[in-house]
């Protein structure tokens, strides 16, 4: 009696496992991750801030963008180990920049876009040799050809590295050390769109992200 119970229980636990109705749905789990070989740190001379001081409005075309000037500031980033890694810009300001694809640089206290601004890498080096600037728009599936940047835009839309072979197509190099130039150009635009009573705060704000490739 007790081994034909025995079998009995096994027979109906067989047949709950091959029940087509017994688990009516499942879900997979994939986990994924990358293990990356050192951290990176990034800094900006004058506390990260182009400041183009006074612009008088009698000094701004009225009908055309007016350029007000370039402010470098010194871009530095350090390693603990090789890596590879790519940088991309992101507008805190929003839709304010008068110029497609550039940078904004906020609105007056009649909304109204005040300008644009390009931020754009140059004479940099990694490892202590030339960086050849290479980008890619497609999340680093391809790179354009890796050239001495003049500057190199940062751009929003796409990521931007820097490999220590011109011309190669095989994205950015791992390096431990960068530096460069990072140009900042500013651009008011035509004043004839905007109210100018008083003073007007220019509001540009961007960042710029360390992204591991």
């Amino acid at each position: 009696m007790k081994l034909t119970h025995t079998l009995l229980t096994l027979a109906i636990a067989s047949a709950a496992a091959y029940a087509p109705n017994a688990f009516a749905q499942s879900t997979e789990l994939t986990i994924v991750g990358k293990i990356l070989p050192g951290a990176c740190n990034v800094a900006l001379s004058e506390g990260g801030v182009a400041d183009f001081g006074d612009i008088r409005s009698n000094s701004l075309e009225e009908d055309t963008s007016t350029m007000i000037g370039s402010k470098d500031l010194t871009m530095t980033v350090t390693c603990d180990s090789a890596v590879r890694f790519a940088m991309q810009g992101v507008d805190n300001t929003g839709d304010t920049s008068f110029v497609t694809n550039r940078y904004g640089l906020g609105r007056t206290a009649d909304d109204e876009k005040i300008g644009s601004a390009t931020i754009g890498l140059k004479a940099v080096t990694v490892d202590d040799a030339s960086g050849f600037a290479t980008t890619s728009y497609n999340q680093g599936e391809t790179w354009s050809d890796s050239v001495v940047p003049g500057p190199a835009p940062i751009p929003r839309d796409g990521m931007i590295g820097f490999a220590t072979t011109q011309g190669v197509t095989t994205g950015p190099d791992a390096v431990k050390s960068l530096q460069g130039t990072l140009e900042v150009k500013a651009y008011i635009a035509p004043t004839a769109g905007m109210t100018i009573t008083g003073e007007v705060p220019i509001r540009g704000s961007a960042t710029i992200n360390v992204m591991y490739l």
